[in-house]
C-alpha cells in the first residue's frame, strides 16, 4: 500500500513538472520597442528581396518605420531619455499597423502568384 501512495506521488510531482515546463515554454516572448523596429525593418528588406514586396512597397514601409523612430525620439527629449507608457501604447499601434499592413501586401502579392 506505501509503495503505491509513494509511486502515485512520484508519478503526481512529474506530471507536474512536465505541465510547469510545458506552460513556461508556451509563454511568448516580450519584445521591446526597438526590437520589434529591428525585425520589421529586416522583415522589409527579406520581402522586397523575395519580391513579396515591390520597392515602393518597401520604401513606404521603411518611411513609416523612420517616422516611428523620429517620434521616439521626440518623445523621449520630452520625457528625460524615456518613453512615457502613454507614448510606448502609441509606438506599439503604429508598429502592430505596419505589421499588418505589410502582411497584408506580402499576402496579396501571394494569392495573385497561385
Amino acid at each position: 500500500m506505501k509503495k503505491g501512495v509513494v509511486l502515485l506521488s512520484a508519478l503526481s510531482l512529474l506530471i507536474m513538472s512536465v505541465v510547469s515546463i510545458d506552460a513556461a515554454s508556451a509563454k511568448s516572448k516580450t519584445w521591446t520597442i526597438t526590437e520589434r523596429q529591428e525585425a520589421l525593418s529586416s522583415k522589409v528588406s527579406k520581402g522586397e528581396t523575395s519580391n513579396e514586396l515591390t520597392k515602393k512597397e518597401a520604401d513606404k514601409l521603411r518611411s513609416r518605420l523612420q517616422d516611428v523612430s523620429d517620434k521616439i525620439a521626440k518623445s523621449k527629449l520630452k520625457n528625460g531619455g524615456k518613453l512615457s507608457y502613454k507614448d510606448e501604447g502609441k509606438m506599439e499601434k503604429m508598429l502592430n499597423s505596419i505589421s499588418v499592413d505589410m502582411d497584408k501586401e506580402e499576402l496579396a502579392k501571394r494569392a495573385v502568384a497561385h
